[in-house]
């Protein structure tokens, strides 16, 4: 099958990875995967799907609308034989999907998180999210992508979307990239992705200081970058046990995971994180990492034994921090996290969301496979 992926997300973004991994894998099973994006220069990487960059750069905000007008353009310069099934995420979906109806293209749309942000650009990202998946209810053959049960329920309640036309693609991992290594010998705590307020970054700093403070000795690194990542920076450099880096390559972060030992999860009990489906968290436990942080949907597994992982209400978290790092030693660690890395191995491969995307699209009533 031919499938072509519009997409509003860079492939140097972090949170492009997703949509990588999923790429690939259609790749793998013998689908010819193209990815549309703003990018302004071609960055396949030797990847097994083609990437077709469509210059977007200006002003935050409007870059989501110049994209949609020019792949507008480019869907009517290629025709439906060219685009075969198209993937369409849901910032663009408004400018996209009535060009693919028109030339009776079969198209699903993909919704990885609805805006996460807390600033005006997310207050105006909400009817943009509302239109699209009305566009999923309004079609005859319309369907969905959402990360978790949760998310699926809450674009129903707020949307009116039939639940036959979603399904659920939970966030995966390279369990080949993302492994056990040696670890580093002090008590190491880590957070990766985005910096920003909203997930509750800020935290971070105090729960190292108290623990310390108890005489626990232990490390703290964040990795990413966002609209805190300064204020973090600045505190970092006056304490030798915090670290603070930007953004990381796959391949670099895979190895700094691998060789700490508790992941965390600050993120708080909002509406964005609850329906989420955390890609960080099947990252640290592919990594055998131990894992901490705020009790809520968003963080918590479909499993009665988890032992390595402890959530904890946000106003608890420090507190409820501090005990759970007291009570570790050497030989529990090893032993949790052979325990995290095993459930990475039963539950979080890629394999299984790849399976079910390419269901969805051999189902879809326009598909001729």
């Amino acid at each position: 099958m031919r499938i072509t992926w519009f997409t509003g997300r860079s492939l140097g973004d972090l949170c492009s990875t997703t949509q990588i991994e999923l790429a690939a894998g259609l790749a793998r099973l013998g689908h010819k995967v193209t990815i549309v994006n703003g990018d302004n220069q071609e960055n396949s990487g030797g990847q097994l799907w083609n990437h077709i960059p469509l210059n977007t750069s200006g002003i935050r905000g409007l870059q989501s609308k110049i994209l949609g007008r020019r792949i507008k353009k480019w869907i009517l310069e290629h025709q439906s034989i060219s685009i075969g099934f198209a993937i369409v995420d849901w910032k663009i979906a408004h400018s996209v999907v009535p060009s693919l109806e028109h030339h009776n293209v079969p198209w699903i749309l993909m919704d990885r998180s609805p805006p996460a942000d807390s600033n005006i650009f997310a207050i105006l990202q909400w009817p943009s999210w509302k239109r699209a998946w009305r566009l999923v209810r309004r079609s005859e053959t319309g369907r969905g992508c959402v990360v978790s049960n949760q998310h699926g329920l809450f674009v129903q309640q707020k949307t009116g979307c039939q639940r036959e036309k979603i399904t659920v693609l939970n966030a995966g991992v390279d369990l080949k990239k993302f492994k056990p290594i040696k670890k580093v010998e002090t008590l190491t705590l880590v957070y990766h992705g985005r910096v920003d307020r909203n997930r509750g970054v800020l935290a971070l700093p105090m729960l190292l200081q108290k623990a310390r403070t108890r005489g626990i000795n232990c490390n703290l690194i964040v990795i990413g970058e966002g609209d805190a990542f300064l204020r973090l920076k600045r505190i970092a450099d006056q304490d030798d046990s915090f670290e603070v880096v930007p953004t990381l390559s796959q391949e670099k972060l895979a190895k700094r995971l691998g060789e700490v030992h508790i992941g965390l999860l600050p993120m708080p009990e909002t509406k964005v994180w609850r329906i989420s489906s955390t890609l960080k968290r099947s990252e640290y436990m592919a990594s055998g990492l131990l894992v901490f942080g705020i009790d809520h949907d968003g963080h918590r597994i479909n499993s009665e034994n988890t032992q390595w992982m402890k959530l904890v209400p946000q106003h608890d978290f420090h507190t409820e921090g501090c005990k759970w790092l007291q009570n570790l030693n050497q030989e529990k660690i090893t032993h949790l996290s052979s325990l995290s890395r095993g459930y990475a191995e039963e539950h979080l491969d890629w394999e299984k969301s790849i399976l079910a995307l390419q269901d969805c699209m051999l189902l879809h009533p326009r598909s001729s496979s």
